[in-house]
């Protein structure tokens, strides 16, 4: 990838990121729940919505993923200013999920390891009503 593609993809990652962090936690659910439409039809998990067969073609199967299955959902909540066959958008969209999972991920494996689920479960949201 040359010099001027990786700024722009991470400009778009950043970005991204960034207007994630000045959301609600609901609104990061729904964006990530978006996201996980996004990207189960880019990696070949779903099939487009109407077809009984995969898009083969990355560029076109992109587009229709941001079209029909929430890309352009996420992209319009964080301002993202893409086209539909972005190639740059999944990363963003795996980095978006990452970020809204990543304390979820934590907290489970901490409750896992300490041996004391309901103390963290407690602690969590003892901290969150403040």
């Amino acid at each position: 990838m040359d010099l001027t593609r990786h700024n722009q993809a991470r400009r778009q990652l950043d970005h991204a990121l960034t207007a994630l962090a000045g959301t609600t936690p609901g609104r990061r659910r729904y964006i990530a729940a978006a996201a996980r439409e996004y990207l189960a039809q880019v990696d070949y998990q779903r099939l487009p919505v109407g077809y009984d067969q995969p898009i083969y073609g990355d560029w076109a199967n992109r587009a229709d993923a941001y079209e029909m299955r929430g890309g352009r959902t996420v992209a319009g909540m964080l301002g993202l200013s893409v086209r539909p066959a972005d190639e740059h958008l999944p990363t963003t969209m795996r980095a978006i999920i990452s970020a809204v999972d990543g304390p979820i991920d934590r907290l489970a494996e901490i409750a896992r390891t300490s041996g004391a689920p309901a103390v963290v479960a407690l602690a969590y949201i003892l901290g969150g009503a403040r």
